[in-house]
């Protein structure tokens, strides 16, 4: 089989560069670092017992890298409240289920029938952005009504305390979410938003999208020119970025995600390896002779094993699986995704 590598960015967690933290922990230096801090910050040093990083060193971090006023990030942290729950929340994702039980929290009648409402109250938006982008529809509609059913639950945590509890209490991911508070409060500052009001998930990401702040800077869109990305209320905006987020990672407009297949054991190796092997769906034929002969013979393929609810099968996932996961890294939501998807008519993603 010709094998074909596709990539599979790790976040970035970089090591705070030394000089920095010499700097941060020398004694003298630190107290001086406390010393011009406002006042009520002084008083708010004492840690919370699950804390590892304290807030004055995660203000003068967060200023250090993103270049802002330690004045602004220490008026927005200032009051940004530790939160155990958070913790648990983030180390019980919903995607660590097996997706027997994963898939009917999205997979059902009234999904269906608000995603179809969207579909057709907006027509006219994801028209444009099919146009533009070259992303379908149904990918677009099923990933808003899986993250927020379409803008009715966009969370209910105030960010700053959700990305502070994260950034100082959560130390396998405390680089990534502390890179993410620093662009939180810098696109807050962009948008002229008032960082201490906003609110979102758990994980800090808000909006219809539920994008995190890296994203929304990254790929939101003011797609209905009126100065702002307004993924919050404005229908053209919210559209027009996942679209776009969909785009750069590289989506094929009208090609296939997935197909169930039956556990076949001479191709047990090839499942375990997942996204580290791609083949063309050519080579895979030989192997495979009954699959869809409208799938294009140069689709790269993979394997994977999964759990839907009638019990143990394969997953032949297209690269569009593949750029699908760039949003969410579960396997298990890029299928619900993908179903989704075809539930509400997409019948190219050919999930049956």
């Amino acid at each position: 089989m010709q094998l074909l590598q596709a990539p599979c960015p790790a976040d970035s967690e970089q090591p705070i560069a030394n000089p920095l933290r010499r700097t941060l922990l020398r004694g003298a230096g630190f107290a001086a670092i406390t010393l011009c801090l406002p006042s009520p910050l002084v008083a708010a040093a004492i840690k919370h017992p699950h804390q590892q990083v304290d807030r004055e060193t995660l203000i003068r971090l967060v200023a250090a890298e993103t270049g802002l006023p330690v004045s602004y990030v220490a008026s927005m942290l200032g009051h940004a409240t530790f939160t155990p729950a958070i913790i648990r929340q983030i180390t019980t994702p919903y995607e660590s289920r097996s997706y027997a039980e994963y898939r009917p929290l999205f997979l059902g009648h009234s999904m269906e029938k608000m995603g179809r409402d969207y579909l057709h109250q907006q027509q006219q938006h994801f028209a444009a952005v099919e146009e533009r982008y070259r992303v379908d529809k149904e990918i677009i509609a099923a990933i808003l009504g899986m993250e927020t059913r379409y803008g009715r639950h966009r969370g209910k945590d105030r960010i700053v305390d959700s990305l502070y509890t994260l950034a100082t209490g959560f130390p396998r991911r405390a680089n990534f979410f502390r890179k993410e508070l620093g662009e939180f409060l810098l696109l807050a500052r962009e948008e002229h938003l008032d960082a201490t009001q906003q609110l979102g998930s758990y994980a800090g990401a808000f909006g219809t999208t539920q994008f995190i702040p890296s994203s929304y800077r990254a790929y939101a869109v003011d797609a209905d020119g009126d100065g702002h990305r307004n993924v919050w209320d404005s229908p053209a905006d919210i559209i027009a970025s996942v679209g776009n987020y969909f785009h750069l990672h590289g989506w094929q407009q009208g090609r296939p995600c997935a197909h169930w297949l039956p556990v076949i054991p001479q191709l047990q190796a090839h499942a375990e390896a997942g996204f580290d092997q791609w083949v063309t769906l050519a080579s895979l034929r030989r192997q495979l002779p009954a699959l869809p002969p409208q799938w294009q013979d140069d689709d790269k393929v993979t394997l994977i094993d999964m759990q839907p609810p009638q019990g143990r099968r394969f997953a032949l996932v297209h690269y569009n699986f593949y750029v699908t996961t760039r949003w969410n890294r579960s396997y298990n939501y890029a299928m619900a995704a993908t179903e989704v998807a075809a539930m509400l008519g997409g019948q190219s993603f050919a999930v049956t």
